[in-house]
């Protein structure tokens, strides 16, 4: 075939090609974006042609080798596995990391290689199809190299992944997981299994650079990008149509396994595949629902979830984004008892948790790290969010409730808790109102047989509630003047009925969260004392009756008291 034969065949699947990836860009603008035309634009020349024994080599004595994934076509899976087998067979020091689970999901990912948990209950946990949603098959060859080689494998992307907004974040939470694995491995040898576009040198590169520099590190790194479009059309122009490797940069290799139309005609498919719609029975995925209050609540705080770091079973630290709750539906109850089996949560507070889900239809439990939704509202959503929030910024994830010294501090400490909720939920819903909520202001005063009839309790507990509750707030508004505390009250806050207890904190707390809420929108409360609240832990002796009452007296609602916070 003449240079001027090949360069019309080149041309013609070129226009082909580009027709394709135009339709391509009607259903998915992200190549139109800054940061994929910054990728394509790096690397359309072809340096030289290579081998694989020479990768193989710029590989072994790299210590972070990024691999480019082009996510939908399965033989660019097949070479990573290949690539990871090549590489771990010549150096114990083999480590993996992969984008395409969530650093929040490290401990199901550690549970899934370890062989504790099935195929099936991996990717439901991780949301594989809603997050994302490949052909598993091909991504399983690569952990499969892993599980079978001993490598530790690392999950290192954040949400939110759809769109590209925050595209750059993720760059950087990534680079900050990476350079985390050098500070516990300073020997490794990091391979790193990312979206192509994440390659070009002022994104993820740059970015781990940069990570790696803030800890006073340095490591060798060499690229290697599968398929790139315009190195392959020199390659057949130059006559080098059956290399598999080649040249596109400094220590930037480029593998060869499909054509670009094979390429972007696997993602048509998948478009097509992702486009074929839901079953209509099929239920509505939450997670995104929790996790965007979550962000509105933290951004609320002024709080990064990227920066902040939070403590897992109270030492080992972890970045806020990647300790995200897992969310059950009512559809997965099974699956949330078999977790809290395993984690063997005490009777009591499974009993506890029960009728926090009957109360409210959700539940956030962070013992397990997990939101329970049995049945969404907007409102009580959002109380999980914020117990979630609360909890991280305590150092509560994975840790049952700390032993406190008295009944009292074990009401207060729960009081508080629910107050948190409360003011949470109202960031996400400033229009509730829990005065028009509850059944013990509708129902005051109202006859035993309409009590007893329209609500859960017998005539004489509805009372000694709504009794408890006025009391409660009487003392609390002047309790200086009090040389004891009555003794009704004495019996509500040492109660062991827990229903009983859980009514009187939940009704308590929302109290105080509205405070709180006014509070901030009157100017008594600014928003940084809202987050130092939530950051707080109560474990002294009488410190969160002391810290209750000081707010209830000095907000909205209440008195001047002098005590600070």
């Amino acid at each position: 075939m003449t240079t001027a034969q090949v360069q019309d065949e080149v041309s013609l699947s070129r226009r082909i090609v580009a027709r394709l990836r135009r339709e391509l860009s009607r259903v998915d603008s992200t190549a139109r974006s800054s940061y994929v035309r910054t990728f394509d634009r790096e690397f359309r020349k072809l340096d030289a042609v290579s081998s694989f024994d020479d990768l193989i080599l710029a590989c072994y004595k790299a210590d972070i080798v990024y691999v480019g994934d082009f996510h939908a076509l399965p033989r660019s899976q097949e070479f990573a596995a290949r690539l990871l087998e090549e590489t771990a067979r010549r150096s114990n020091r083999t480590i993996l990391a992969v984008e395409m689970v969530y650093g929040r999901h490290q401990h199901v990912l550690d549970a899934w290689m370890a062989g504790g948990i099935p195929d099936a209950e991996f990717l439901k946990r991780i949301r594989y199809e809603q997050e994302w949603s490949y052909d598993w098959t091909a991504f399983r060859r690569v952990f499969e190299v892993a599980r079978n080689r001993g490598l530790r494998v690392y999950g290192i992307d954040s949400a939110p992944r759809a769109g590209m907004r925050n595209i750059r974040n993720r760059d950087r939470h990534m680079a900050s997981r990476i350079a985390g694995i050098f500070d516990e491995r300073p020997e490794a040898k990091v391979v790193v299994l990312v979206g192509e576009s994440h390659l070009a040198s002022t994104h993820l590169p740059t970015a781990t650079r940069d990570a790696l520099a803030k800890r006073n590190l340095e490591r060798r790194a060499v690229r290697v990008l599968q398929n790139l479009e315009e190195p392959y059309w020199r390659l057949v122009e130059q006559g080098h149509e059956q290399a598999d490797t080649a040249l596109v940069g400094r220590n930037v290799f480029c593998h060869f396994s499909a054509s670009p139309l094979e390429k972007y005609e696997a993602y048509r498919q998948t478009i097509e595949r992702w486009h074929q719609g839901r079953p209509d029975d099929e239920e509505i995925d939450l997670t995104p629902s929790i996790y965007n209050m979550v962000d509105t609540i933290l951004r609320f705080l002024g709080i990064s979830k990227f920066r902040r770091k939070v403590r897992r079973n109270g030492s080992a630290s972890m970045f806020l984004v990647d300790a995200y709750p897992e969310v059950y539906s009512a559809t997965e109850a099974g699956a949330l008892r078999r977790l809290l089996r395993a984690q063997k949560v005490a009777r009591a507070d499974v009993i506890e948790i029960a009728q926090h889900m009957r109360r409210n239809g959700s539940c956030y439990i962070p013992s397990v790290n997990a939101v329970y939704i049995g049945s969404f509202s907007l409102v009580h959503g959002g109380e999980e969010a914020a117990h979630f929030v609360n909890h991280a910024l305590r150092g509560d994830l994975f840790r049952s409730p700390a032993a406190l010294p008295t009944r009292a501090d074990v009401f207060y400490n729960a009081v508080l808790t629910e107050a948190l909720g409360f003011f949470g939920s109202k960031i996400i819903d400033p229009s509730r109102n829990h005065f028009f909520e509850t059944s013990y202001y509708k129902y005051y005063r109202k006859p035993r047989e309409v009590v007893e009839r329209e609500t859960e309790h017998k005539y004489d507990e509805f009372c000694a509630i709504i009794d408890f509750i006025l009391l409660h707030k009487k003392f609390e508004r002047a309790y200086s003047e009090y040389s004891d505390v009555p003794l009704a009250l004495l019996d509500g806050i040492r109660t062991k009925n827990r229903r009983l207890f859980s009514t009187l904190t939940h009704e308590l707390g929302y109290f105080l969260g509205q405070q709180l809420y006014d509070g901030v929108h009157t100017g008594a409360l600014e928003k940084r004392a809202i987050a130092r609240l939530f950051e707080r832990s109560f474990a002294k002796k009488g410190e969160a009756l002391e810290l209750y009452l000081d707010l209830c007296a000095r907000l909205p609602g209440g008195i001047g008291f002098g005590a600070g916070e």
